[in-house]
């Protein structure tokens, strides 16, 4: 990836920059209207284009969209100076450049540019959109006005957007960012509490979000803001080019930003554990994908991620049955939230998992240094504690010395980053219950999630 678009959006570019043989400027320029760089209005361009190819129809006559398209992909128009000598004192056009009617008008450079940005409109994808767009300057050549003009525009726009989202890592997420930006009023911190109180106003609308995926967006919207310096950048009007260097900060993390779930590292290391001994058992690296899948929440958000495991469990758990049609408990008393997990017993298991990967971790070493005699004497010590509980453990696969010592091995560096992981969440829950007590912010945050799936979920529940 380069510049924030993929290999083929980067093709697209090169192709009609070097048949054009654009300038470096004006290549700059048409990758800033391809990529939406433009500010304050991204589709302007393309209102300009939809208008620029009127007033080309009624210029030259054209009696179809293939007269357009010949004039578009003409590289002899490709400078001002060929289009002013072709078009000049022609209809639909005054001394700058053409016109249509009184509503629009640019120079022949502006034209040059928007016959380039029209070019890559009929040649991208290798031509997987040139019989779409062929009809639509068929329909515009027919009637090559301001009304057509403005529903071709509205036709780019539609056709931009379909392409970015393919093309542009960023650009699925950016309904997500302008629903959350509105949402904060520009403020450029985040709290907790904003993430449960945009869940609710999401629920409220009857839109039903998972508080989960609500909260994945958080993670995502965070981690943008902090790749381009803040989220005051995400809001500004500034293009893209205005802040210094953005292409080379950019590609260094907007793939994986775009194209991997929160937390994919650690969910990765849980789904891709080794077969072997059974260091971690199913239920325990099910525990951990919970609380770890708002990577970095776990250290940053722990309130975030507890609520997050104990009630996004039951939202999922109510919208399994609305997809079963069935099973378990009924949707009125789910809704109440009566079976969610307490934060105290949350935060119990979190440090139970902490100290059984601390423990892994000491047998690993135990396993791995077998001379010891030149040791200090307390890690000596601390060895021969982690042989104790090596004979204490009865897992399956700890009971063969050669095969579990490969297995360790293979598992490592997985366990070396969930046992640190562990740790950061038993801390952040540790520093949470200092300031804010777990008993009474459970209680107060069930009234909450229950009155929103009461309210959300009520029409399933009466049913």
């Amino acid at each position: 990836m380069t510049g924030g678009y993929d290999e083929r959006c980067a093709a697209d570019l090169a192709n009609v920059g070097d048949g054009r043989d654009l300038s470096r400027a004006d290549r700059a320029w048409l990758a800033r209207v391809v990529t939406g760089a433009v500010r304050p209005n991204r589709d302007k361009p393309l209102w300009d284009l939809a208008h620029a190819l009127a007033a080309l129809a009624e210029a030259a006559g054209a009696r179809d969209g293939r007269d357009l398209i010949t004039l578009a992909l003409d590289p002899g128009l490709a400078r001002p100076a060929a289009l002013s000598a072709r078009f000049g004192g022609g209809p639909a056009v005054d001394d700058r450049g053409p016109v249509l009617g009184t509503a629009w008008s640019t120079g022949w450079a502006g034209l040059a540019r928007l016959l380039a940005l029209a070019e890559f409109v009929l040649t991208a994808e290798d031509l997987a959109q040139f019989a779409t767009v062929a009809g639509w300057l068929d329909e515009l050549a027919a009637a090559p006005d301001a009304e057509s003009a403005a529903i071709l525009a509205k036709r780019l726009a539609r056709h931009f957007t379909a392409y970015r989202n393919a093309h542009l890592p960023l650009a699925p997420l950016e309904r997500r960012f302008r629903a959350l930006l509105t949402f904060l009023g520009g403020r450029r911190s985040v709290a907790d509490d904003d993430i449960l109180d945009f869940w609710r106003a999401e629920m409220a609308t009857g839109e039903r979000p998972g508080f989960r995926i609500v909260a994945e967006h958080f993670v995502t919207f965070e981690a943008a803001g902090r790749l381009l310096e803040g989220l005051a950048a995400l809001s500004a009007p500034a293009a893209l080019d205005a802040h210094a260097g953005w292409e080379e900060r950019l590609d260094a993390a907007l793939g994986d930003l775009a194209t991997a779930e929160p937390a994919a590292a650690l969910a990765t290391l849980l789904a891709d554990w080794p077969e072997g001994p059974k260091i971690l058992t199913g239920a325990e690296r099910e525990d951990l994908a919970d609380f770890l899948r708002l990577e970095p929440y776990h250290r940053t958000r722990p309130l975030t991620t507890l609520r997050a495991v104990s009630f996004g469990r039951v939202q999922s758990g109510i919208a399994n049955r609305l997809r079963r049609g069935g099973g378990g408990a009924a949707i009125a008393e789910r809704a109440t939230c009566l079976e969610a997990e307490s934060y105290a017993e949350l935060r119990t298991r979190a440090g139970l998992l902490a100290a059984h990967l601390g423990r892994m971790l000491r047998i690993a070493a135990a396993l791995r240094i077998a001379d010891r005699d030149a040791l200090p004497e307390a890690v000596r010590g601390a060895l021969e504690a982690a042989e104790a509980d090596l004979r204490r453990v009865r897992r399956a696969g700890f009971d063969d010395r050669a095969g579990l010592s490969a297995g360790f091995a293979a598992a490592e560096p997985a366990l070396l980053r969930l046992a640190e992981a562990a740790a950061e969440l038993e801390r952040s829950l540790d520093g949470l219950a200092r300031h804010r007590p777990l008993d009474a912010l459970f209680p107060a945050d069930r009234d909450i999630f229950a009155v929103a799936f009461a309210a959300a979920y009520a029409g399933e529940a009466a049913a």
